[in-house]
This record gives structure tokens, sequence and C-alpha cells, in this order.
């Protein structure tokens, strides 16, 4: 279990002037959120994630709204970009100096520096804040609101799997987890040529994190295999097992990246599948199956941890918006 700062600002159940409170001070630091369309609902949204150490990482629905940031939001936290991945809904409306549309399966990269005035639908999403302080200047001289299909899709990966393993980051993992996540980002903004593009494809580090995405989005999928992926990434299956060597070969990793699914959603607060429907989504063949792999790996049943989880959130109700706000702050002037 994570000993990191968790955030957990859950407010459905809430009466909607609670809910809007709550949730308009969570994110004050990025956005005045506001009701949009002809109903002018209340906005509301809810947040569950860690810290860890300069970086934040959360899990984020909400409601259809309008978000602002204007100069006075700009002037408090102006060195930050947020990595908003889109798993349903999206937006339109101005980020990073530029108009964007951003639907699901795409990342918005939103620079913090500059104003925002976006229409939001009811979305899903992973929010990947990151101090700009983190990034060199050709990172940061390439953005843009969008990447490319292939950058994406790196990006989209590497923000699910951080969000996974969040659930049991420890302090002694914070060091290397912020590092790894800088240099990823640093190298992924920077490589934006097409020669530059083309040569990133084929390197080991490329094909692996291809891999590993692929194996997430198809965790349920009868045809996952070794001989599926190399097809899928067009290359050998001698290849595609010298890429898997150090990691216990490809089914094994297969398997503890569903293990890690189901421990990820059991610690998630927003998730409310029943156990035996999330085996099947994350593709064990039977409950009991499931139920041996989970206790084996974490030595914990699958009920117990997510009571253990629930136990702690209800515990917490509602994290303090200061928790969060403290952080932007801290952030900022270290």
């Amino acid at each position: 279990m994570s000993d990191l700062p968790r955030l957990y600002y859950v407010t459905s159940g809430l009466d909607e002037p609670l809910a809007f409170a709550t949730w308009s001070a969570v994110i004050a630091p990025l956005f005045e959120p506001r009701p949009c369309g002809p109903r002018r609902k209340t906005p509301t949204g809810s947040v569950a994630g860690v810290i860890i150490r300069d970086l934040l990482i959360a899990k984020v629905a909400f409601t259809a709204q309008d978000f602002v940031r204007d100069v006075e939001r700009i002037a408090t936290t102006p060195d930050h970009l947020l990595l908003h991945l889109y798993r349903r809904g999206g937006f339109t409306g101005a980020i990073s100096g530029h108009q964007a549309t951003i639907g699901p399966g795409k990342v918005a990269i939103i620079d913090l520096a500059h104003p925002v005035d976006t229409r939001a639908f009811a979305s899903n999403t992973l929010s990947l804040i990151v101090p700009k302080k983190l990034l060199n200047d050709d990172a940061l001289n390439a953005l843009k609101p969008k990447l490319d299909p292939f950058r994406n899709d790196l990006l989209a990966a590497y923000i699910v799997s951080l969000q996974e393993r969040s659930a049991q980051l420890t302090q002694a993992d914070v060091a290397g987890t912020v590092t790894e996540t800088a240099d990823f980002l640093n190298r992924l903004f920077a490589c934006a040529s097409n020669t530059e593009l083309a040569e990133r494809q084929h390197t080991d580090e490329t094909l692996l994190a291809m891999s590993e995405a692929l194996i997430r989005d198809h965790l349920a999928s009868p045809e996952l295999s070794p001989d599926w992926l190399a097809a899928e990434l067009s290359v050998s299956r001698a290849s595609l097992y010298r890429l898997f060597e150090n990691r216990g070969g490809i089914m094994r990793y297969v398997q503890e990246r569903r293990l890690l699914a189901v421990q990820a959603a059991l610690s998630d607060p927003l998730e409310n599948r029943r156990l035996s429907r999330l085996a099947a989504d994350l593709g064990f063949k039977s409950e009991a199956h499931f139920s041996r792999s989970f206790r084996a790996r974490f030595g914990i049943t699958a009920s117990a941890h997510r009571k253990r989880e629930f136990d702690a959130a209800r515990a917490v109700q509602l994290t303090n918006p200061e928790v969060v706000q403290q952080w932007w702050m801290s952030v900022s002037q270290s």
C-alpha cells in the first residue's frame, strides 16, 4: 500500500452547494469551473490521486462545465504543465495559446502559463501535473496542445502506467519515479521532426512502450498472445521475446499487468465494479484463478484489500483542499 500523500475529493452524494464548493476549492489553483449550456447545471467533479513529491497523478471525473484560467490564477501557478488524458468525454476551447479540440484517447497538453477557456463534456480523465522546472528548454520549446498520434499513444500509455503504479509507490520510490518521468517527457516532447519520429519508432524503448500499451488495452482479449503482439507491432517473435526477457517473459508480464490493474482499481474510491466483473474485464479466466493469483502476488485477498482501501478513504472522508493548494505553492517556490 502506498505511503504517499493521497488526495480524495469525491463529491457524489454531497448536497449541491457543498459539492460545488469542494470541487471549486480543489481545482482553484487551476481553473474556475462555470455552468455551461442551456440547463446551466452546477459544475461538480471528483478527484482521487497521489502526490509523488514534484508530481501529482490523479483520476478525475467531472460533469459538463466551462473551465476558465485567467491572469490572476496564472500569476500563482505559472510553471506547471497539466497533461490531461481523456478516457471518456473531451473539450473544445483555448489552451496553451491555441484553439484545440480533445476527444477520448487524446492527451491535452495544457501549459498553465497561458489562459484557458474551454467547454468540457462530462468526462473521465487521468491527470498528470508536472512542474516545468523538470523539463529542459528543447522540450518546452516544442510544446503544442496535442501530439502526433504516435507520441500521443506513448504519453497516454505512460500516464496510465504511472497511475496504476501510484497505488503501490512508497517514499523509497519517489526520487526514481520523478527522474524517470522527467526523462521520459523530455525525450518525448523534444522529438519533433519526422526523421526523429521514424527513428524512435524502431528503438527497443519505443517497441517496449507500445507493447506495454497494447497489453494494457487488451487485457481481456482472448487474442492477447505473443503471436498477436508480434503481428500488431510488425516485429518477429524473437525480437519480442528479447524485449521481455528481463521481465520474465511475455505472458508472465501480461499476468503482472492484470494483477496491477486490479490492484489499482481496488485502490480507487471512484471504482465500483464487483470483483467478479473486474476479474472478467481484466482477462482472468475465472474468479477462482483471479483470487488465487491476487493473494499470491500481494499477500492479501482482493476483498480484504478493497475493504482496507475503502476504510482508509472513509477515515479521510474528504481531503482538505488546502493539501493540494499547499502542494502547488511548495513546488512553485522550491
